[in-house]
């Protein structure tokens, strides 16, 4: 959770980007709904249940998703991904290697 509040007090470090945010995870959407709205988020989240994106963005653990963050190109396909328990405390360098991904 600390890592997606994190993103959320530095969204502007991925001003400029050519890219979109989103949370992705196996978690319901009515899960997605009230964390949204209990912490006030406003990136969008996606829910995952067959796990079949996560799988696609290299986030697949055992039987739900991993922390961290993945880089889709325009297209979908997958450019970067990095499993990171701690990407949101490390939000500066996060944001320098997706800007990176995306060059």
């Amino acid at each position: 959770m600390s890592q997606l509040v994190q993103l959320q007090q530095n969204l502007e470090l991925f001003e400029g980007m050519d890219a979109d945010i989103y949370a992705l995870s196996n978690d319901s959407p009515e899960e997605h709904k009230h964390l949204k709205e209990e912490l006030g988020f406003t990136f969008p989240f996606l829910s995952d249940a067959s796990m079949d994106v996560i799988e696609k963005a290299d986030m697949k653990g055992e039987s739900s998703s991993v922390r961290g963050y993945s880089v889709f190109d325009e297209n979908g396909e997958l450019i970067a991904s990095e499993e990171n328990d701690f990407w949101g405390e490390e939000i500066e360098q996060t944001a320098e290697k997706i800007k990176q991904a995306l060059e």
